[in-house]
């Protein structure tokens, strides 16, 4: 009896999974007698209760596969590591106010000489705002993208770039500042020295060859810049030991295409890459795939990395 109470509960479980309801306690045992029963006319039942049972079985196999996708309501993760910006489809100059804003489009640089004498080489889907003519305190602009500032010397005034996390003042110098919008901000230092700030924080001062950069938890840090760093003013991408990440926000922010990652795990993985930044989108993809780390496709607007 205990046996049979034991199989009850298996059977009557079985059935509630598979068909969604739960049998009754007489029904159970109206089942279970038929099963155990010896029939001489035919086996029918018995047959067609052992084939509920494995298909009950196989719904239960099926649903545990699927259970992980269900449970994330049936698509692939997806990871947007760079949006598409509104970018013009040519160098424009507008005024707004007392400001000049200067905007690029995808794959395109350009220089401008501010009325100090500084010089700045404003890279592809890139912003700048400033005033034409500095006042006698301070010189700022505002820069959202990327830009190479060769800074005129002037004791009196100090020259200010403002991102929307990280200001770096300076008086003369040469150095980088990479601010996309979705993209952790840096700023590289080749000559003379820099402080940088965040948020209003207490300024750091930078070195040349450093690299102040936020980390994961939104802290600012100073690390040795990598080699590769100033290659994009020669006009080239230059990955040495890079995460991919990084890699195809730099391609995505470039060539203005939005990069989404359909596994985590390649966010961290690490390549060499180089290669002209005149090439098109399907030749750099073409390369990358050559690696082999990684699918690269470029479909709905996109470009999409999986695993292989």
């Amino acid at each position: 009896m205990k046996d049979e109470n034991t199989n009850d509960q298996r059977l009557k479980a079985l059935f509630g999974e598979a068909l969604g309801t739960t049998p009754t306690t007489e029904q159970t045992e109206q089942a279970w007698q038929e099963f155990i029963t010896p029939r001489r006319a035919s086996s029918r039942p018995r047959k067609n209760l052992y084939i509920g049972i494995v298909s009950a079985a196989a719904i239960l196999a099926l649903m545990f596969v699927l259970w992980p996708m269900m449970r994330n309501g049936g698509a692939t993760e997806s990871i947007q590591v760079f949006a598409s910006l509104e970018a013009p489809k040519e160098i424009t100059y507008t005024e707004k106010a007392t400001q000049r804003i200067v905007r690029t489009p995808a794959g395109t640089t350009t220089t401008i000489t501010l009325s100090d004498g500084t010089e700045v080489l404003l890279s592809a889907n890139s912003r700048l705002e400033y005033t034409p003519n500095f006042n006698k305190e301070k010189r700022e602009v505002t820069l959202v993208g990327e830009a190479r500032f060769n800074v005129a010397k002037d004791a009196q005034r100090p020259f200010i770039v403002h991102t929307e996390q990280i200001q770096t003042q300076v008086l003369g110098t040469v150095f980088d500042v990479k601010a996309y919008p979705q993209t952790l901000p840096d700023v590289t230092l080749y000559e003379g020295r820099v402080e940088v700030s965040l948020n209003g924080a207490s300024p750091r001062l930078m070195q040349p060859g450093e690299q102040a950069s936020l980390d994961k938890k939104g802290q600012l840090k100073l690390d040795k810049a990598p080699e590769t760093q100033g290659v994009w003013t020669e006009g080239e991408f230059a990955f040495d030991n890079r995460e991919l990440m990084a890699v195809m926000q730099e391609i995505g922010s470039w060539y203005n295409i939005s990069v989404v990652f359909h596994s985590r795990s390649l966010l961290e993985e690490r390549i060499y890459f180089r290669m002209k930044r005149v090439s098109s989108v399907n030749e750099v993809l073409e390369v990358l795939n050559d690696i082999g780390i990684a699918t690269f496709e470029w479909t709905n607007k996109s470009i999409v990395v999986k695993r292989n």
